[in-house]
């Protein structure tokens, strides 16, 4: 998983994040190569939580299968509520 001394890492948003990522692709019926080419980002490395998208980067995949931000997260349900 991702290493960084640096910077607060919540793994398990990590891993619901790539979830959400992989999910859309299969929605859509797109493998990894084919987003990668229409997006330029590292989708793999994102997917296999070794990297962490920008928030940026979740916008462009947004922007390309045509949902808010707020449509990217609303199924990640997380944080829980307390």
């Amino acid at each position: 998983m991702v290493k960084s001394p640096r910077y607060y890492v919540n793994s398990k948003f990590v891993e619901r994040v790539a979830q959400r990522i992989k999910e859309l692709r299969n929605e859509h019926n797109h493998t990894q190569e084919y987003l990668i080419e229409k997006v330029h980002l590292s989708i793999n490395s994102y997917e296999a939580g070794t990297k962490i998208p920008t928030l940026m980067s979740l916008f462009k995949i947004c922007e390309f299968y045509n949902i808010t931000l707020g449509e990217f997260f609303a199924p990640l349900n997380y944080p829980p509520k307390k």
